[in-house]
């Protein structure tokens, strides 16, 4: 019997229209052809599987005419006469919903759309599809033009399953190349369950651990080096209800803006390498491999839908990543020390916003303080301290705070303040900025008889440190060695830096000047002479006069370059002027005893 002629029919659609749609609006590079591909053959396969559960076969096959012609065939389902017709051509229809009583289609199933064989169009003028459904019946061979019709005519044969062919059209040679097929092949599918082979080859193109739950760290750090042609630092597991995979540490320091470089697969077929719908801000430092199952893709399949459970995904992997740091910070906290110190600034740029982030990590940030570099976790136990956010005058306060058994924190590096803050309320502990009525939590006020002996110093010391902008006070703090602590309030210091500034730039002199001008008398600062020091009980023991004066000057200076104060031009004349003054009444004395 002679088979009969083609009978010719048209889509259901406006083709034209859907082609412009698909290659200018819903897919972002041709190459997504083999990704649809791809898709339909593992679900052509996973729906035999469901018809015939004693079924062990399952394989896609692609043979190649380079740059001419590809032919991708998988040993699924295939379709009937009737399928054909229904399935491909209504756009929008899918062959999965035949799968389920009610229409719908599996969780077990890639596809949704019912359109993406249409992708094919975008790299070749025909699309030919040969396929012998595995309930048997007539063969058939459907060929699809871009003009909105196709041909379906029976075949006296055909492999079960289906087969595409397609011809490559000009400007397209390139996806029809051994070297590029096996990329995309790699790229979109390296995690199907499906193994893909290049025709007569016995080596799957797509071939990865069959499971990451039980694979060593070495193991799973050199599939990453292997996919991602990266020596990570750290590889952590993830298993949850929504994903499965592994998050790999980068070994160097990167920026937060860095959102792509990820594999992020849905029901194993690639979505997306940004993965900014799935994963929170601060995976900046991470290179996901992921499959991902209970999600919804966009129409383009190149992204998530956002919904309940996209979120309930984000929560899984934050806290897959906070139990495994967890871990890690227990059973080798030399390598979480490690990475965080690496990417500590990142880390800290993130979480002052981010409060996932920070619950993850304050534990292992360190900051400086009195009594050294403290972790959050340290700090997360005292009971309250003080932090200041200049780097010089830290230095200069804490051997004071230290003695006096007392913490203060420095913030003067970015970020630190914030995330100081945030750790006191956050965790209820009180760490307050050191305000100049601060220094009075180190400091003991001198007894009735130590004022009275003082009197004398203080009003020598007032002659000295008016011009100044100074005033001097009477203390008692640790430790001993520290004769002299300048402190100012945040309004002075501020003016200050503009008196700094207005001297070193004099092209801006005249508006610092007006935003000076009757500031200068609220810029009184605070000299606190130490009554344990043993030099200022010596200058006590003076007489009032020109050399107490300069040696208060002196120690004016000291402690403002002891704080890291800017110094003003009148004070370095100051600091030269005292110590002239110094030598000449030390030379007086000489000549005078000579």
């Amino acid at each position: 019997m002679e088979p009969s002629a083609p009978e010719a029919f048209r889509f259901q659609v406006n083709l034209g229209g859907m082609l412009d749609i698909l290659s200018n609006h819903l897919y972002k590079s041709p190459d997504v052809f083999l990704r649809e591909l791809l898709q339909n053959g593992v679900d052509a396969i996973t729906l035999r599987k469901k018809r015939q559960p004693a079924w062990r076969g399952g394989r896609i096959n692609i043979r190649l005419d380079a740059g001419t012609s590809l032919t991708f065939q998988d040993d699924g389902a295939g379709l009937t006469r009737e399928e054909i017709h229904q399935f491909l051509a209504v756009i929008g229809q899918s062959s999965k919903t035949a799968a389920e009583p009610d229409g719908s289609i599996p969780e077990d199933f890639i596809g949704r759309f019912g359109i993406g064989l249409l992708s094919c169009f975008m790299v070749s003028d025909t699309i030919v599809i040969e396929t012998q459904s595995a309930a048997g019946g007539q063969a058939w061979r459907w060929t699809g033009h871009p003009d909105g019709t196709y041909l379906l005519e029976p075949l006296e044969a055909a492999l079960v399953g289906t087969t595409v062919i397609l011809a490559a059209k000009r400007g397209s040679e390139r996806y029809f190349t051994r070297g590029e097929v096996a990329r995309l092949v790699r790229y979109y599918g390296l995690a199907l369950p499906v193994p893909v082979y290049f025709a007569g080859e016995s080596e799957p193109l797509n071939q990865i651990p069959g499971s990451f739950a039980n694979a060593s760290r070495r193991q799973l750090l050199a599939f990453g080096e292997w996919l991602f042609d990266e020596d990570f630092l750290e590889a952590i597991p993830v298993s949850t209800p929504h994903l499965s995979g592994v998050a790999f540490v980068l070994p160097y320091r990167t920026d937060p803006s860095a959102k792509g470089g990820h594999r992020i697969y849905l029901k194993q077929m690639l979505l997306t390498e940004q993965g900014e719908a799935l994963l929170p801000p601060w995976a900046f430092f991470l290179r996901c491999f992921l499959n991902t199952k209970g999600l919804r893709p966009t129409a383009s399949r190149e992204d998530f839908y956002e919904d309940a459970a996209l979120e309930e995904a984000k929560k899984e992997f934050a806290g897959a990543i906070q139990e495994s740091l967890e871990t890690l910070s227990r059973e080798d906290p030399d390598r979480l020390r490690q990475l965080v110190e690496i990417h500590a600034q990142a880390i800290k740029a993130m979480a002052v916003w981010d409060d996932s982030l920070f619950r993850i990590f304050v534990d292992y940030l360190s900051f400086e303080t009195s009594e050294g570099r403290l972790t959050g976790r340290s700090l997360k136990k005292a009971e309250g301290g003080s932090f200041v956010d200049q780097v010089p005058r830290f230095q200069q306060l804490k051997p004071v705070f230290l003695a006096q058994g007392k913490l203060l924190i420095c913030t003067g590096y970015v970020y630190d303040r914030e995330l100081i803050q945030k750790l006191g309320w956050m965790f209820g502990r009180d760490f307050q900025p050191l305000g100049e009525e601060g220094i009075d939590l180190v400091m003991e006020e001198p007894g009735l008889r130590e004022k009275q002996e003082g009197f004398a110093f203080l009003r020598a010391a007032g002659r000295a440190l008016a011009p100044l902008d100074c005033k001097g006070e009477l203390r008692r703090f640790l430790p001993a060695g520290l004769p002299g602590l300048y402190t100012l309030s945040e309004d002075a210091r501020f003016l200050r830096q503009v008196e700094a500034a207005r001297e070193a730039e004099s092209f801006l002199s005249g508006a610092l000047g007006s935003l000076l001008a009757g500031g200068m008398e609220a810029a009184r600062g605070t000299l606190y002479f130490n009554l344990n020091n043993p030099l200022v009980k010596r200058l006590m023991g003076l007489e009032e006069g020109l050399l107490l004066e300069d040696a208060i000057r002196v120690l004016y200076v000291q402690a403002l370059l002891a704080g890291g104060q800017p110094l003003r031009g009148g004070e370095m004349k100051v600091m030269n002027e005292a110590l002239l003054g110094l030598v000449e009444e030390a030379t007086g004395r000489e000549t005078h005893g000579a």
